[in-house]
């Protein structure tokens, strides 16, 4: 929850704006080094705002490109022991879901190397499978890991190595030295000109980032980058922003945004607190349907959130 002088310094710049000034606005508070998940709550509102003013979805303000998407399920972080990660994958695999990421995630890269190796071998070579990554090994142990993925014919690796930046090198030499396309930086801490840099030093095959990293758009702005420099974008670990994910993922096309990022996809409509919306629903083909509505295709629930605020 942003403080009262974030509150004020907010006001200050959006009083009098026009919401199409949406990049200006956001650079201008960027610059003031608010807290991004503040940032990206701001954003994501004027998103909002800004379709149902038009009585459009975000998507359709950007150039709908797309109806539906496919899911991308995740294991979690240490689920058990190779073979339940594998059990895991090929449930997965027989319920229609097109893809998962399996994060092993325990830091040690022959234990992580023993899951990806039994999933492989669980649901055959064609399946999707990516590789999350612990962002614990040494360069050795995440060149070791990513040769073994080389052979098993994973789809991505995802930040084996810490994301600070002084490893930039690392990932560079490690992108250089294996097939299996390098997926980073996951959590970085800062928006999206961080990620612009870690493309730019080819420290990475495939950008990651959420709209929590800034807002929609930020992700829009790595979304134009990535589109020039022709690698892919993974929007990770897709939560109660789902929503905003989607309105991103109907204005880009497959090869840009090729999943959905959905830990638990789930084929019945649940409702989260504070909402009226149910969560996005997967279909029998493992894909989730684009909203339609307008803004953010989120209708939230006043009542609940006013009789629960804490301030």
């Amino acid at each position: 929850m942003p403080g009262r002088t974030d509150i004020d310094a907010i006001k200050g710049v959006l009083l009098g704006r026009s919401t199409t000034e949406y990049k200006a606005i956001w650079r201008q508070l960027y610059e003031m080094s608010l807290p991004l998940g503040v940032l990206a709550a701001v954003d994501v509102a004027l998103w909002d705002l800004l379709g149902r003013l038009e009585n459009k979805p975000v998507h359709a303000l950007l150039e709908t490109r797309r109806q539906n998407v496919n899911v991308c399920a995740s294991t979690g972080f240490n689920l058990g022991d190779p073979q339940e990660y594998a059990t895991y994958v090929t449930d997965r695999k027989e319920e229609g879901i097109p893809a998962c990421r399996i994060q092993a995630h325990d830091g040690s890269p022959e234990r992580d190397m023993a899951v990806y190796r039994a999933v492989r071998e669980s649901v055959g070579p064609e399946y999707p499978c990516m590789a999350g990554g612990s962002r614990k090994y040494t360069f050795d142990e995440a060149l070791r890991a990513g040769r073994l993925l080389d052979e098993l014919a994973y789809r991505w690796y995802e930040s084996p190595m810490p994301e600070e930046d002084s490893w930039q090198d690392r990932y560079s030499a490690l992108a250089a030295q294996v097939r299996t396309p390098i997926c980073g930086p996951v959590n970085h801490p800062d928006s999206y000109p961080a990620r612009v840099l870690w493309i730019t030093a080819k420290a990475c095959d495939v950008s990651s980032m959420t709209v929590l990293h800034g807002g929609l758009t930020a992700c829009l702005e790595l979304a134009s980058v990535c589109e020039a420099a022709q690698i892919p974008l993974q929007l990770a670990d897709v939560g109660p922003e789902s929503y905003s994910h989607l309105q991103l993922i109907a204005a880009t096309s497959p090869s840009l945004i090729e999943y959905f990022d959905y830990a638990s996809p789930s084929r019945k409509a649940y409702v989260l607190p504070g909402r009226a919306t149910p969560e996005p629903v997967c279909d029998e083909q493992g894909r989730v349907t684009i909203p339609q509505t307008p803004g953010m295709g989120v209708e939230l629930d006043w009542r609940y959130i006013v009789t629960h605020r804490v301030a």
